[in-house]
């Protein structure tokens, strides 16, 4: 982990300070110190828009982009693993723990351990369909990318696309057959299906009232989450900078290459960019 991480500088991603043994031989490593909680936390305890959470997220993509780009996939992405710290009022998101991170370049050091066949590593409810096949040795970027479109759905909805403690209770063969074949729910049909207590208290959560926040995620946000969460990953986003950027895209009313993009969609785009023009033409004509 401090060889990985000492690969790494981000701003988003915590710091290795110092590393060596002691007297009895016992190695040890000094990290950055991040005094936070984790993002769903934060972002529930401080009401924020689905907006105000994509931009977080988006901080989040460019530090898994870094850590790729160093050859280290991160393999555990979850909430308890993305803590967010305040700075001069402003929240900043940390990821930490690469414990169980994998070089995809070369070895760190001659030492390394790798992943053991049939060995169960991560935490199911964000793990890709790939990495959940214990007879798969080929993990690559992509697991790292679903677990992002994992984390997504939670901010954005609440829940899991599969309820963690449902997976544990089936048992891990069908634990694993539920991530490798079961196709999730679109987040704005999981935010339809809430009821009662629990659909107040998530829109409340999110600073919304519950139908113009299923309105939000309608649409762009449904299909960029479902590209992340493709079971065959060629079909998902090939980096966590092009996952940011589709998110961008969606927030500049920009058509998104989630979904296919015909001529009404990107009309529509359009209006929506360019309101006062197209009222103004309208008019007009």
């Amino acid at each position: 982990e401090r060889q990985a991480l000492a690969m790494m500088d981000h701003p988003n991603i915590a710091k290795v300070l110092d590393a060596g043994a002691t007297e009895t031989g016992r190695p040890y490593f000094v990290m950055e110190l991040v005094r936070g909680i984790p993002i769903t936390q934060y972002c529930d305890e401080n009401h924020l828009s689905a907006d105000e959470r994509l931009k977080l997220f988006m901080l989040v993509c460019q530090a898994i982009q870094h850590a790729h780009q160093k050859g280290i996939i991160h393999r555990d992405i979850k909430p308890s693993n993305i803590l967010i710290t305040v700075n001069d009022g402003a929240p900043v998101p940390k990821v930490i723990d690469f414990g169980i991170a994998k070089a995809t370049q070369g070895v760190l050091t001659d030492k390394t351990i790798y992943t053991q066949f049939q060995q169960f590593i991560g935490t199911p409810a964000y793990m890709s369909p790939e990495q959940v096949d214990m007879t798969s040795l080929d993990i690559d970027t992509r697991s790292d990318i679903y677990a992002l479109g994992v984390l997504l759905y939670e901010l954005l909805v609440g829940k899991t696309p599969f309820d963690a403690k449902e997976l544990l209770m089936s048992g891990l063969d069908e634990m694993r057959r539920t991530i490798r074949e079961k196709e999730p729910i679109r987040p704005s049909t999981r935010l339809d299906s809430l009821m009662g207590e629990e659909r107040t208290t998530t829109a409340r959560r999110r600073g919304s009232e519950m139908n113009r926040l299923t309105a939000t995620l309608r649409g762009d946000l449904d299909w960029i989450v479902m590209k992340c969460l493709e079971k065959d990953r060629a079909r998902r986003y090939e980096t966590a900078n092009g996952l940011a950027m589709d998110l961008r895209r969606h927030m500049d009313n920009e058509p998104v290459t989630a979904r296919p993009p015909s001529a009404a969609y990107k009309l529509q785009k359009a209006w929506k960019r360019n309101k006062i023009a197209y009222t103004a033409a309208l008019v007009v004509a």
